[in-house]
């Protein structure tokens, strides 16, 4: 595995949530392919005529205040 280091000019105050992004961005692309395979698993768990598309607004509204 490589390191990278990057030098960037950030607004004030936002360095702690751009390092976040940048870090979970990379954690993302480590684990990416336990990612597909956990999707691979789940694809047809749930039993529905809906898509995904349609699920996922579902969810979303749902967690609406």
């Amino acid at each position: 595995m490589g390191e990278v280091t990057i030098k960037v000019s950030v607004p004030d105050n936002a360095e702690k949530a751009f390092i976040k992004a940048v870090e979970e961005t990379a954690k993302f692309f480590n684990e990416r392919g336990r990612f597909f395979e956990l999707m691979n698993e789940l694809k047809g768990a749930i039993k529905t005529e809906k898509s995904w598309k349609e699920l996922k607004m579902e969810i979303y509204e749902q967690n609406l205040p």
